[in-house]
């Protein structure tokens, strides 16, 4: 198998779900209507990314991802408060490292999640005040238009003439990170880097 089709969903009774040894790349996002679903075996396959839906899966008691191509984990895994048997060897993880998940404890994995997602935080606040110290009048509207902010938007920033530039964008950044909150920090940071290298402000990903 290459692909599960999203039919799986209407399986919603369904307790018991073995994927293993194939060549899936992705578990589809209709996983979490699965919420009878006690145990997900999906090792030695390709899979690099979860889905968010997953961590809806309140009655999923074992979880075998091992063999696959993960990097990273979802941060809100702590929603799977009925996992027991959890194993993600053999994944080049860096997020948390291998060594966090050999234990196979998802209170050790959740841990770290939640201080990588702090110090991420931090990072993010600090990424935002360079962005709008550093960032010209001639690329501002052009930069607001990649984050996705509508034209009132863009015309409301620029007719605001109490506030100096640097104040704008951090305001019109400050807007678009509680508009994405369903992204975790370290997503909004790689948007975040997409955007400047899009808008052609390659010095300001260096910073």
């Amino acid at each position: 198998l290459t692909k599960l089709p999203e039919e799986l969903s209407k399986l919603t009774c369904l307790r018991e779900l073995d994927i293993s040894h194939n060549a899936l790349k992705e578990i589809p996002e209709g996983i979490g209507e699965l919420k009878h679903l006690v145990s997900l075996t999906a090792n030695n396959n390709y899979i690099n990314q979860l889905p968010r839906s997953l961590t809806s899966l309140s009655d999923l008691q074992q979880l075998n991802l091992s063999g696959n191509q993960l990097i990273c984990l979802p941060s809100d895994l702590q929603h799977l408060q009925s996992l027991k048997d959890i194993n993600f060897d053999g994944n080049p993880l860096i997020r948390p490292p291998q060594e966090v998940c050999k234990g196979k404890q998802l209170y050790t994995i959740v841990r770290y999640l939640e201080s990588a997602d702090e110090r991420d935080g931090k990072i993010l606040q600090k990424i935002l005040k360079i962005i709008s110290g550093n960032v010209s009048f001639e690329n501002f509207e052009f930069f607001c238009q990649k984050l996705q902010f509508n034209n009132a938007e863009i015309k409301s920033l620029e007719n605001n003439r109490s506030l100096v530039l640097e104040e704008k964008i951090l305001q019109a950044l400050e807007s678009w990170k509680s508009e994405n909150q369903a992204l975790t920090p370290a997503e909004m940071i790689d948007q975040l880097i997409r955007v400047l290298t899009m808008t052609g402000m390659h010095y300001l990903t260096n910073k």
